[in-house]
């Protein structure tokens, strides 16, 4: 049995409605991130270099499917992969970016953790 992180999350909840993927961590931290923002900040390879190619890197990035706007872009599915990370579908058809638990615990949106991380 692998020992447990606080990277583990105890709760993945996707609301649609509302757009926000919100994580409850195994040591009671809650997580709560935007849709644009997840799919703007798509870990794939693909993303990553479109990104690197940009200037303005915060523009939301559709690289196939219809064209979004800011505000537009839903999670169609989703799925754990492994003990490790979720993997999404978006409505703009991509389903490549794999998102660690890890990289999204450390990117925590909340005020506590972007002021700690501003702190340093």
């Amino acid at each position: 049995m692998r020992p447990t992180r606080s990277s583990d999350p105890a709760e993945v909840i996707v609301d649609r409605q509302e757009r926000v993927l919100s994580i409850t961590w195994r040591d009671g931290h809650h997580s709560v991130y935007s849709f644009d923002d997840l799919r703007r900040d798509c870990p794939c390879a693909s993303c990553n270099d479109a990104r690197s190619k940009r200037l303005n890197s915060r523009d939301l990035l559709v690289l196939s499917g219809p064209v979004l706007k800011p505000g537009e872009v839903q999670i169609t599915n989703y799925r754990a992969v492994g003990w490790y990370a979720l993997n999404f579908t978006w409505s703009d058809g991509h389903d490549t970016g794999i998102y660690t638990y890890e990289s999204l615990r450390a990117n925590c949106p909340c005020e506590q953790c972007v002021g700690a991380e501003a702190a340093q």
